[in-house]
């Protein structure tokens, strides 16, 4: 049954197509980097996705070597559906939609995209406030075909937490997790914030992060900080003054960082008054609970975590 375009489709790209030449020929200063920057993203994926259509349709004529896609085991309603999903979304929410730096699809709700009217706004037009970008160049019936992929994987199965969630809430209080992270008002903002993180965070993801948290820092997906920005990164910086300062890097450019310290107070720095800036990658600030937690306190912490935002 033929699906036929609505509004949003057509008056996003528009939109666009009236901004597409100002940032083409834009020259990026700093302020510009990030907007020439999403639109080079959206080129190397049309670039992807041209890519696959054509392997997908060498499949379709037996090109000898390439894997014929109904051997795949989706159902051939969704097979266009999933060339969009791993051209487009496999960035950020992972190959099996478990979720990856954006949240997992394979929740029990949706809360943006309850049916298809909503996930085709929501592909289309992107979520504000979030690291949701719009995808303009997807039409109605593309939105359908991926919404039929996603829905695929979602009857794969979910992943849910085999802990007890009351007990997780003891671990939680026990652990001191106020002292760095804001639970439902509560606490203190140095860390993420936990009152809705099981929206946005798939029970894996949370288990890492309390076993070995410096081993995948959060990245960012939205147009302030830029794409793959580690978020809650620490640094040690020394002025030239020799004043120290070890904490959290907040947001930086070309000339300046910001960052705050472990008492939550914030400093803005021009890189030129520095005498030496260190980012420590692949470490946190959090410590690690493997040790310190049985490994039945982490699964009840995990699942205390995970239903807070579902």
């Amino acid at each position: 049954m033929a699906i036929e375009e609505t509004s949003y489709a057509a008056l996003w790209r528009t939109r666009v197509r009236r901004n597409i030449s100002f940032i083409a020929v834009a020259v990026p200063g700093p302020k510009e980097t990030n907007t020439l920057h999403i639109f080079m993203h959206k080129i190397f994926f049309f670039a992807v996705l041209a890519t696959i259509v054509i392997a997908n349709a060498c499949n379709q004529e037996g090109t000898p070597g390439m894997q014929v896609p109904g051997k795949s085991g989706v159902p051939d309603s969704a097979l266009a559906g999933k060339t969009m999903f791993e051209a487009s979304c496999v960035r950020c929410h992972g190959m099996d939609a478990s979720g990856l730096s954006g949240p997992s699809l394979k929740r029990p709700k949706l809360s943006h995209a309850t049916d298809l009217e909503s996930f085709t706004k929501v592909v289309i037009t992107g979520i504000s406030g979030t690291g949701m970008p719009g995808h303009w160049d997807l039409t109605d019936t593309d939105c359908a075909h991926l919404y039929a992929y996603i829905s695929y994987l979602r009857k794969q199965g979910m992943e849910t937490p085999a802990g007890d969630t009351a007990a997780g809430r003891l671990v939680y209080n026990k652990s001191i997790c106020i002292s760095c992270h804001v639970y439902n008002g509560e606490g203190t903002s140095i860390g993420p914030e936990l009152s809705n993180i099981g929206a946005s965070r798939s029970p894996s993801y949370l288990r890492q992060a309390l076993i070995d948290p410096g081993a995948a820092l959060p990245e960012s997906t939205d147009l302030v900080n830029g794409y793959g920005f580690s978020l809650y990164l620490p640094v040690k910086i020394v002025t030239k003054e020799g004043k120290e300062i070890t904490g959290l890097r907040v947001n930086e450019d070309t000339y300046t960082i910001q960052v705050k310290d472990l008492s939550n107070n914030y400093y803005s720095f021009d890189k030129d008054d520095l005498a030496s800036l260190e980012k420590v990658y692949h470490t946190s600030l959090m410590p690690s609970f493997k040790n310190t937690l049985t490994d039945e306190e982490i699964e009840n912490l995990v699942a205390f975590l995970y239903k807070s935002g579902n």
